[in-house]
């Protein structure tokens, strides 16, 4: 008996020591984005980075980790020395989503390492040097890596492009205008990522410097797919896109002796000229799942048009976002022409709205890859109920007004409906820390944890293994579930409710709770 009481000790001990020293999973860079609010660890090479970004004061470095043809963003606090660039690095951190924008937050000096034995690639130049001290490079010829902003046209003489060292145009901390000289024989996308070389220079002009390149010299090591068109943004707003690959979803339509893509939902959403293939002009034949061509401008229609592509192209998705409303993108492109004008708009919550308080933000797409634009809200009167993270919402009536205490346009609403909430509860993370916590606070979250009841009749959640608890506010079903008729555990369970955070009653601090 003596000796399976001992060996129970050592299993529980065992057990508790493996939930305090356990490391984060391991996840591949262009899985990042499925472990929202989870600390992991990934392992690429270190392309770029610039300390202090915002030239705040801030002990903070931002680095574009790849593992090309992805890159991840990393924000690291309370830092030492930055490896070299062009060394495997691991890092540890916990997966942040903010404004549309995906990121790693690593903190302390344990947190970026370099990984022992790993050979150093060594680059001739990076952006990073020449951003440093770019006069040292003046008039020199260096060779660069990075991702092109916009896509290389065939049998042009000269055009340009910004070299950027994130695939996302917005991502990117370093940007160097190119001008290229000679012709390339074929289209290479935006987005891809190319070796190139050149010579530095003073663009007096533009007051910028500049790498002026042979298109001979230009490498495409990781083409890039086309770009997925969303109509949840104004027609006009493509412009930006002429010339890159895309694709877009939509029925064909012929009227006015012309060929038309009609968005799903109707003509009332978008309607986008087309120039077809032979396959659908001589054929008749039509793509099952959409359209994908290269996107140009129609002298001859004067408009945007999409030229047809035979050829089958990768995309990632994007939300699309159906009814006859302002897009979100059409408000932002020109918020001074919208001021003081009333609009219907639709989207999704991007964040939790309590019964007490009356702003939030609505942003075009359910989650960070489907989002494009989000506005902040206010809603006009009281509302009963949560307006819970990822509702889908449509507001009636809405005025686009000038806050000048928080110096940004919002929408003023006056009626609104609410739709299904489109997203699931987020996961609570034992092992997240406060800092991923308080972005939870108030959202609907699923907890792993077994059910606790101290002799004062308190309920906890016990992250099982472990002393860690939050409380739990019951609805009369906890109970029921954590418990059998004996009032023992049936242990660990998930458990769905909103995360709170309130005063401690013994202790100066505060408690998060889970209520049911």
């Amino acid at each position: 008996m003596w000796a399976a009481f001992f060996l129970s000790v050592l299993l529980v001990s065992t057990l508790n020591f493996y939930a305090v020293v356990r490391e984060p999973d391991r996840v591949e860079i262009e899985e990042v984005h499925e472990h929202l609010s989870e600390t992991v660890k990934i392992e690429g090479t270190l392309i770029s980075w610039v300390r202090d970004p915002y030239s705040d004061g801030s002990d903070r470095v931002d680095l574009q980790v790849e593992d090309a043809p992805h890159v991840v963003k990393i924000r690291w606090y309370d830092t030492s020395e930055v490896p070299p660039i062009g060394a495997t690095i691991i890092v540890e951190g916990e997966v942040v989503q903010y404004n549309g924008k995906i990121w790693l937050n690593a903190k302390g000096m344990g947190a970026v390492t370099q990984k022992a034995g790993a050979e150093v690639i060594m680059i001739d130049t990076s952006l990073n040097d020449i951003s440093a001290d770019a006069e040292s490079y003046r008039s020199k010829v260096v060779n660069l890596s990075g991702y092109l902003s916009d896509a290389i046209e065939p049998d042009v003489t000269w055009q340009s492009f910004t070299l950027i060292d994130n695939p996302s145009y917005l991502d990117s901390d370093h940007r160097l205008y190119v001008s290229l000289q000679g012709r390339v024989t074929e289209w290479i996308e935006a987005g891809s990522k190319v070796n190139l070389t050149g010579w530095v220079q003073w663009d007096e002009r533009n007051y910028r410097w500049s790498i002026v390149v042979q298109s001979s010299t230009v490498e495409v090591t990781h083409p890039a797919g086309a770009k997925r068109l969303s109509w949840a943004v104004a027609a006009e707003t493509w412009s930006y896109d002429i010339g890159k690959l895309v694709y877009v979803e939509g029925t064909y339509h012929w009227a006015d002796d012309a060929h038309w893509i009609i968005a799903p939902g109707g003509e009332n959403v978008g309607i986008l000229c087309l120039i077809p293939n032979l396959n659908l002009t001589v054929n008749g034949t039509l793509p099952e799942d959409g359209f994908s061509g290269r996107l140009i401008w129609s002298e001859d229609r004067a408009q945007i048009c999409l030229q047809m592509s035979d050829e089958d192209h990768t995309v990632n998705p994007v939300g699309l976002l159906i009814g006859d409303f302002t897009t979100l993108a059409t408000i932002a492109a020109n918020p001074s022409d919208w001021i003081g004008q009333e609009v219907n708009v639709a989207g999704w919550t991007t964040g939790s709205v309590s019964p007490d308080y009356d702003k939030g933000y609505i942003g075009d797409g359910k989650d960070y890859f489907e989002r494009s634009t989000t506005l902040r809200f206010q809603i006009a009167g009281a509302h009963a109920e949560w307006i819970e993270k990822g509702t889908y919402v449509e507001f009636y009536n809405a005025t686009v007004v000038w806050n000048e205490a928080e110096g940004r346009i919002m929408l003023d609403v006056p009626l609104y409906a609410i739709g299904t909430v489109d997203i699931p509860p987020d996961t609570f993370s034992w092992s997240a820390g406060w800092d991923a916590w308080t972005w939870q606070v108030n959202t609907l979250v699923n907890v792993n944890a077994e059910l606790n009841q101290t002799d004062s009749g308190d309920l906890w959640l016990v992250a099982s293994g472990t002393d860690d608890r939050i409380c739990l506010f019951d609805d009369g079903t906890a109970m029921e579930i954590g418990f059998d008729e004996g009032g023992n555990s049936t242990g660990v369970h998930v458990w769905t409710g909103r995360l709170v955070a309130i005063d401690h009653t013994e202790n100066p601090g505060t408690q998060l709770c889970l209520t049911l």
